[in-house]
């Protein structure tokens, strides 16, 4: 019997044994089996650990030239630059929002003039009450706190507005508008004046924060978002001496797409648009 033959003869054998076939077919079942188990465990396993833990640090910090104002007069005007560096060691997303804080004190109206301002100064207490107005502390800016002139002088505050978020183009309250805010020309821009096609690199306001167009490399420094403040002419006697400190407040974030729900950015408006495609 030739070789050829003998294999035939073998092979029939097999088939016509039930018992080795199913335990062949069984056999081959399990291997299978095992087989793509051990396939789809080890793909698993890749696509889990593809990417090593992030240890980088996201920071972005302020940078301001400012040279702080003791006695603002009507029509005085101070450089205020405010702009944001990229201080870490990854890429960064930022907004900047910015609070306003205002305290007025008590005019003396006892000379009855016409207009009942009376002669324009304050009026003078010699009793301090309990707590007192700290120029550097904005919590103290409450009304009835007096604000130390000298051992037998003191004003008395008698109207505040705290942490007041800048409405940009919007409506703020008497006498914040006459504290006016001169942004960088052509980098600011919101619904009623949008950036033209092609730009890049500026703010666009949208619901009390002005957000940076684009994500930072480490090291990168914004434009100034704002140039300077002054204080208007028209800025009424009855707020003689009052104090005003305007306050940027920034936020970073990585460039994940968490940014839209952390910071609660409308899918509808122009932001969630100019962030759309850089996030990942």
């Amino acid at each position: 019997m030739s070789q050829k033959e003998k294999l035939r003869h073998l092979l029939q054998t097999f088939v016509k044994s039930k018992a080795l076939f199913a335990c062949f077919s069984l056999l081959l079942s399990l291997l299978l089996i095992v087989g793509s188990t051990y396939a789809w465990i080890t793909s698993s396993d890749e696509r889990v650990n593809q990417a090593k833990r992030n240890s980088r640090k996201l920071s972005a910090v302020i940078e301001e030239d400012f040279t702080q104002v003791f006695q603002w007069a009507p029509g005085t005007k101070k450089e205020k630059m405010i702009r944001v560096k990229n201080d870490g060691e990854t890429p960064a997303i930022v907004r900047v929002s910015l609070k306003e804080f205002f305290v007025s004190f008590e005019t003396d109206k006892t000379d009855n003039h016409v207009d009942g301002d009376g002669n324009g100064n304050l009026k003078v207490y010699a009793t301090p009450s309990t707590t007192s107005v700290d120029m550097k502390k904005t919590s103290t800016w409450v009304v009835g706190n007096n604000y130390e002139v000298n051992a037998n002088t003191y004003y008395k505050a008698n109207y505040a507005l705290l942490n007041k978020t800048y409405q940009y183009n919007g409506t703020r309250d008497a006498p914040l508008p006459a504290f006016e805010l001169a942004f960088q020309t052509n980098k600011v821009f919101d619904k009623s004046n949008p950036p033209p096609n092609g730009a890049s690199e500026y703010w666009y306001y949208e619901g009390g924060y002005f957000y940076y167009s684009e994500v930072m490399t480490p090291s990168q420094v914004t434009p100034n978002l704002l140039e300077s403040v002054s204080l208007s002419p028209a800025y009424v006697n009855q707020y003689k001496c009052a104090l005003y400190k305007l306050v940027p407040e920034m936020d970073a974030h990585d460039v994940t797409r968490s940014l839209i729900s952390d910071w609660g950015i409308s899918t509808t408006g122009y932001v969630y648009q100019m962030y759309d495609n850089k996030l990942y």
